[in-house]
């Protein structure tokens, strides 16, 4: 009896073995997400994984393989727009321009010089779907995801 009492002790002190840990990305998104199998593709392109809430949340998806953008990055698509084509995150700026404008007289003299500012703006969105990215910290090839609540979606990082 000794010994038994001995063994359930040193197996209660051994420590446990480490959970895989793996990072999880959040992001939000009020819609469904497509989630394409390579970065230059779109929400409609073939193998694309889209996550619908239902209730708020979807489970995990099973584990699936992205082809990263040059910068290591996945992308994937919001469907926010349908309905809302002034959600701020579909809108992006094309070009920028800070200069001065002067009037010149014929003796190449200034006068009333003021500031001039142009901004374009242009919309990302294709089809009520706005193209975001995520990227891992380990530059993960495969991952899982799953849409929560409070517009919540996760990508869960599990290696190459």
């Amino acid at each position: 009896m000794k010994t038994l009492l001995i063994v359930t002790l040193l197996a209660c002190a051994l420590p446990a073995a480490p959970a895989a840990a793996a990072e999880v990305m959040e992001d939000r998104c009020k819609a469904e997400v497509a989630i394409p199998q390579a970065y230059d593709n779109g929400p409609a392109s073939p193998g694309v994984i889209v996550l619908k809430r239902a209730n708020g949340k979807t489970p995990w998806t099973p584990p699936f393989t992205v082809r990263l953008g040059g910068s290591g990055h996945i992308r994937w698509w919001c469907h926010s727009t349908t309905g809302n084509a002034f959600d701020p995150g579909t809108w992006r700026i094309k070009e920028l321009g800070v200069a001065t404008k002067c009037r010149i007289y014929a003796d190449a003299s200034p006068e009333s010089c003021s500031p001039d500012a142009s901004v374009k703006i242009g919309s990302s969105a294709w089809n009520g779907w706005t193209p975001e990215r995520s990227r891992c910290g380990n530059r993960s090839t495969r991952i899982r995801a799953r849409l929560d609540g409070n517009r919540l979606l996760q990508i869960q990082c599990l290696g190459h």
